[in-house]
């Protein structure tokens, strides 16, 4: 039987060397192992999350009163397809307003009416006088807030009055005392209070980047300072570039609940026509803060953009292997990864799925962020 003793009685130093070195060189294995191996989980558990700072800013945005049938009706001016008129709305708001282009293209069948008034009673409407007067509310059949603008002339100010109603409107045009210019001019009005109802409000008004996208847009209503307060959603634009963006409305009637928006059977008609863009939602792959639970989406336009529209036919992407996926900024990362089969691109709802999503730029919501309802 082999000795670990010579014969000095001294320890035998090369197989015992040898030993402790196994034995060490075996720890510090074992411990890289598990070391990398918590390291790739966390990798994997990081890479599976995509969490956007500042992923949900509360906005202030300023109230525009109307009437309705009769009633008081409460709006926001966010685009129109005129650049005059939407640097009077800018002006008259001090909030910027879109001008998008596109918004002319609506098809007769796809808007509703909205009637302004350039002379007359006095008040807080535009140019300074009483407030327009729109045609129809959600829920109401004709309803869509996308508005043709008509501009009403008093032929004698001086016996002007106030009214409130289509049906006004057109009985005083038959009398002869009014005019009325039917103008190419289209805004985007999303009403927020109207007689019986309003935008859903959100119970838990604390806004962080956990916050889930719905159920709803609205964190508070103030007519009396004229201002509403909605969530505004970080996604991309076509070149990578942060946006923001609010949702008002939506059609079909699910998916408009599922967020707390009208639903808006008219805007489904924008589908197939250049006033809906392309807007890219996820259906799988990273977690993040898009409507579906996943990534944040990427639309087509900037809202400087010429084809800029605030409506958005939304398309759905899934990652055919969500374990690969990774994150997507741009249109064109989109294409590649189509292109590539990793990623599918289907028009959601068999292409009838249009939500009207108003983009801002980062300085627009920033400059109005209402730090009230945000908690970091």
């Amino acid at each position: 039987m082999a000795s670990n003793y010579n014969g000095k009685n001294k320890l035998n130093k090369p197989s015992t060397i040898t030993h402790i070195t196994i034995v060490v060189a075996m720890i510090i294995t074992s411990a890289l192992t598990v070391t990398l191996s918590q390291a790739f989980a966390q990798e994997a558990a990081l890479g599976s999350v995509l969490k956007l700072s500042r992923a949900s800013v509360p906005i202030d945005i300023p109230l525009i009163k109307g009437y309705e049938n009769g009633n008081d009706i409460f709006f926001i001016g966010t685009d129109v397809s005129d650049k005059k008129s939407a640097d009077q709305l800018t002006e008259m708001t001090n909030f910027t307003v879109n001008v998008a282009p596109l918004l002319s293209q609506t098809p007769e069948a796809a808007h509703g009416q909205v009637y302004v008034f350039t002379n007359g009673v006095s008040g807080k409407g535009p140019n300074g006088f009483q407030p327009p007067v729109l045609n129809a509310k959600p829920g109401d059949e004709a309803y869509s807030p996308l508005t043709q603008v008509n501009m009403v002339t008093w032929k004698d100010a001086s016996a002007a009055k106030e009214v409130k109603s289509v049906q006004e409107i057109t009985d005083t045009e038959k009398n002869g005392t009014i005019s009325i210019n039917k103008t190419g001019i289209i805004a985007n009005h999303p009403a927020v209070q109207w007689e019986g109802g309003s935008l859903k409000v959100r119970e838990d008004k604390k806004i962080n980047d956990d916050t889930p996208y719905g159920p709803a847009q609205v964190l508070n209503i103030d007519t009396e300072k004229m201002v509403v307060t909605m969530v505004a959603h970080r996604g991309w634009g076509p070149d990578g570039k942060s946006i923001y963006y609010i949702v008002t409305d939506a059609t079909p009637e699910m998916p408009a609940a599922m967020m707390g928006v009208s639903s808006v059977p008219f805007d489904e008609k924008l589908a197939s026509t250049p006033v809906a863009v392309d807007l890219f939602q996820f259906m799988n792959g990273i977690n993040g803060t898009g409507p579906m639970g996943f990534q944040a989406g990427i639309g087509a336009a900037n809202p400087t953009d010429k084809n800029y529209s605030p409506m958005w036919k939304i398309s759905f992407n899934e990652w055919k292997d969500p374990s690969k996926a990774r994150i997507l900024e741009t249109v064109d990362d989109l294409v590649a990864m189509q292109k590539s089969g990793m990623l599918t691109i289907t028009p959601a709802m068999e292409g009838k799925h249009v939500v009207n999503c108003p983009f801002f730029d980062q300085s627009t919501v920033f400059d109005h962020e209402n730090k009230v309802y945000y908690s970091s």
